[in-house]
């Protein structure tokens, strides 16, 4: 068929030939065990326009496959009829973005170059964190190193799950040195580590006073750029235990002063406020039964905030979700004025400017609305926390996640 038949064929019925990105790529993730676990991107706009289509084929299907131990990447692309003159080429798209040891369609020569790169494999970076065990697996946090030859190969194998799961994500330049790169494994086979998931973090220069500044101290703020589990291993915590980690972690390095998140999207400020709300109350650095709203002074937070490296928004955050749940849970049973005006006065100084042109009335009625809308949020936080104590507390437990809610729990149960 010539260009100006198939040109006019397509022109004629545009659907038959125009496929949409999402659902025409498939990617595989494939384990020690030899199954193969797929799932779908959440975007392609980065990869194939804003439209996420793909126009030009019948019956297209692109296969993205890895290997979980190497990450070894292998594209396919199939359909059952194409036009000659295609403006978007999905095989030049995607083999753009992947790194050049990439293996096209040649399945047998994927399989003999990832059972060649196990061998011996050998994670390119340093273990941050001591390992541990969720669920009966063990699991293991490194930092990659992104100057040697190995840690860049890796990292390029994995920066197009960016494009795929974040929304507006993108590659970071690795030849940065501020860039850090923290993958996450399952260890249960210590010969075949197995990824997980990653992060990735930028380390931005603070300056630190003029008395440090001139003895060459050095001061980080940490912010949280990218942030990604693979799809079949969420849903198991193992998000919240790297977060929780890498925290821990940066909290124990002096250079740290504070750690951010660029952009969070909402199931990963859920995340963080659940991580954060549960760490600080296990470790007692906050005690839900002596907690009042009247302690918490600018001085107060101050100290808080530098000692926990947390920014003041979700400093604030948290400190709104202490006092609601010790309205709802207990132990303490703080006055709800109080704490609905410690809430209000956060709102009302965020959106002064557009409650400024309002009557009285009408904005004592909008920050209310604000304020329940805010507080049915943070309770739909907290729920899973509480309830996870109180069935621990049940089955004569106070492990996982619940772990540090246990007093709170029982003296609720007793209540």
């Amino acid at each position: 068929m010539s260009d100006q038949m198939s040109m006019a064929v397509a022109s004629l019925q545009p659907e038959q030939w125009t496929a949409s990105s999402n659902e025409a790529l498939s990617i595989f993730v494939t384990d020690t065990q030899g199954k193969a676990h797929n799932f779908s991107p959440l975007f392609t706009y980065p990869i194939f326009g804003e439209a996420e289509t793909i126009f030009g084929f019948k019956g297209l299907r692109i296969f993205l496959c890895f290997d979980s131990v190497t990450f070894l990447p292998f594209l396919n692309v199939k359909f059952d009829n194409k036009l000659e003159d295609i403006e978007v080429d999905p095989k030049s798209k995607l083999l753009e973005l992947l790194p050049s040891s990439t293996v096209y369609k040649d399945e047998a020569k994927w399989r003999d170059s990832i059972e060649e790169e196990q061998k011996n494999y050998q994670i390119p970076g340093t273990k941050v964190c001591e390992d541990f065990t969720k669920n009966g697996e063990h699991y293991a946090i490194y930092k990659l190193g992104l100057t040697s030859e190995r840690g860049i190969e890796l990292h390029k194998r994995l920066q197009i799950l960016v494009l795929l799961f974040i929304e507006a994500g993108t590659y970071i330049d690795f030849k940065d040195p501020l860039w850090d790169l923290y993958v996450m494994y399952r260890t249960t086979d210590a010969s075949l580590p197995e990824v997980v998931g990653f992060a990735t973090a930028y380390n931005y220069w603070v300056y630190p006073g003029s008395a440090d500044f001139d003895s060459g101290v050095e001061k980080i703020r940490k912010k949280i750029s990218q942030f990604v589990v693979l799809p079949h291993l969420q849903g198991q915590s193992l998000g919240a235990e790297l977060y929780e980690r890498l925290y821990k972690l940066w909290l124990q390095d002096d250079r740290i002063v504070e750690i951010v998140v660029e952009d969070p999207n909402e199931s990963f400020d859920d995340l963080r406020d659940r991580v954060d709300f549960t760490r600080l109350v296990e470790e007692k650095k906050v005690d839900l039964s002596t907690l009042k709203v009247e302690d918490v002074t600018p001085q107060w937070i101050e100290t808080f905030k530098r000692r926990e490296k947390l920014e003041k928004r979700q400093l604030s955050r948290l400190l709104e979700m202490f006092f609601l749940h010790q309205l709802k849970y207990g132990p303490a049973k703080p006055s709800k004025k109080a704490v609905r005006l410690f809430i209000k006065r956060r709102l009302f100084e965020k959106n002064r400017e557009a409650l400024s042109g309002l009557d009285e009335p009408t904005k004592l009625d909008k920050l209310q609305t604000a304020y329940e809308s805010l507080a049915s949020d943070y309770y739909r936080i907290l729920e899973p926390l509480e309830k996870r104590a109180k069935r621990s507390i049940d089955n004569g437990t106070s492990g996982g996640d619940a772990e540090g809610f246990e007093s709170t729990a029982k003296k609720q149960k007793k209540e």
